[in-house]
């Protein structure tokens, strides 16, 4: 197997600037891993489809085939599985794509947590990273890292790293971001020590927000040659996305840019199109999910095509304005959900608490999500981005209010079709 990135036009470079390219794998099958399947093509920038437990979220492969043109790229976290000290999985020789009923056309990326969960209890020791679960607290160390990935036979993995979630300056100035530096830098080299399966290392950027460490752990990074691209996972700083991405571009700046760049926690189209233009490759699909989670529709749009005056960048479907309105969620959208429904009735699936509503709703949230991807792609092919983003940025005053979805689903309890009611819904209903 071989995963290789080919950048498209100007030469690979440090420097904050947007960038295309491809992400080729050749995965080669058969009893003697002689034969080699047509390469897969992922051209960037682009999203791995987000995952729960394994699937889509509401979207069965059956009814995810009707989201037209889906990157072939999809995203899983370990976390998903930790149900019990050694997951279950782990014991399944046939590999990922099999055990969670995945295309094989598809490139399968597996990695440690899920990128919507932003706070997290478990703290970590020296030998193992901890995981909250159902059952408890778990311990994922390198050796077990390393045992399910070559096990389960991904495409690409993300070594798991020591992620700082307290933000304060002040800890610049202590030894926890040190800490974790070292213990990032120890754990990558045991699990690709330990992985014998050849499947593409894209290591985790630490350093908080310390650019000193920062500094020391990105030089390190560049000096490997046992790594196919870089991981940034950054959501548990709780800082604005402005300052995320300045903390990201320090590292970038001393990385190889030859090799792919992808970013967790910068799913929301605001963040992504900032993210774009510093030169971040690949993005996970975590936005459309919370929008659906939140009983709405995406409705924001790239470009000069946009709406002049500003307009919300979503329909809330639980509006009463909803009761009655018989036109699609978003007019000349060619999703099945605008074919095939109108507002109403996703109204009253809502309302109801039908499963059906969350299904109706990501099938258009995913549909709009991979149209907005390949508008930056064109955008990037005819030199407009900058302009577009800007323009983007402005119509949606993202600025003052930015894009705010994720944040408000970490704070809910329940998906709208369960029999418990949103607190926000519930309290908006009364006089």
């Amino acid at each position: 197997m071989a995963l290789r990135f080919e950048l498209a036009g100007a030469k690979a470079s440090g420097l904050a600037a947007p960038r295309r390219g491809k992400l080729v794998l050749h995965r080669l099958v058969g009893k003697d891993a002689g034969v080699e399947r047509p390469a897969i093509v992922l051209e960037t920038p682009a999203f791995f489809k987000y995952t729960r437990h394994g699937l889509q979220p509401h979207l069965v492969p059956e009814v995810a085939a009707e989201v037209d043109a889906l990157p072939p790229a999809t995203r899983v976290q370990i976390e998903d599985f930790f149900d019990s000290d050694a997951p279950d999985c782990s014991r399944f020789e046939e590999g990922l794509h099999k055990f969670i009923a995945l295309d094989t056309a598809e490139i399968l990326m597996l990695d440690t947590l899920d990128p919507t969960i932003s706070v997290r209890t478990a703290k970590p020791a020296n030998t193992y990273m901890a995981i909250g679960s159902e059952a408890g607290t778990k311990r994922l160390t390198p050796d077990l890292f390393a045992q399910l990935a070559n096990s389960l036979k991904p495409d690409i993995v993300i070594p798991l790293a020591d992620i700082v979630e307290e933000p304060l300056p002040s800890l610049t100035q202590g030894k926890r971001i040190s800490k974790s530096v070292t213990r990032s830098a120890k754990w990558l080299d045991e699990c690709t020590a330990a992985l014998t399966y050849p499947a593409a290392v894209f290591a985790p950027v630490v350093g908080s927000h310390s650019l000193e460490l920062r500094t020391m752990a990105a030089k390190a990074l560049a000096a490997r040659h046992d790594i196919a691209g870089y991981a940034f996972n950054d959501v548990c700083l709780t800082l604005p996305m402005e300052q995320k991405l300045n903390l990201v571009q320090h590292s970038l700046e001393l990385l190889d840019a030859s090799k792919p760049r992808y970013m967790l926690g910068a799913s929301a189209p605001d963040s992504v199109l900032c993210a774009v233009l510093r030169g971040i490759d690949l993005f996970d699909s975590s936005y459309p999910y919370a929008v659906t989670e939140l009983g709405l529709a995406s409705t924001y749009v790239l470009g000069s095509d946009g709406p002049a005056k500003p307009l919300p960048y979503s329909l809330d479907l639980w509006q009463d304005a909803m009761f009655a309105d018989f036109g699609p969620l978003v007019e000349g959208c060619t999703c099945f959900t605008c074919r095939s429904h109108h507002r109403s009735y996703v109204h009253h699936l809502l309302k109801t608490k039908e499963m059906l509503a969350t299904v109706l709703l990501q099938i258009h949230n995913m549909h709009w999500y991979q149209r907005f991807f390949g508008d930056i792609r064109r955008s990037l092919e005819q030199g407009t981005l900058p302009a577009d983003a800007a323009l983007f940025l402005q119509r949606y005053n993202c600025k003052e209010k930015p894009f705010s979805e994720l944040d408000t689903l970490a704070a809910q309890a329940c998906s709208p079709t369960t029999k418990i009611q949103r607190k926000r819904h519930a309290e908006s209903q009364k006089p």
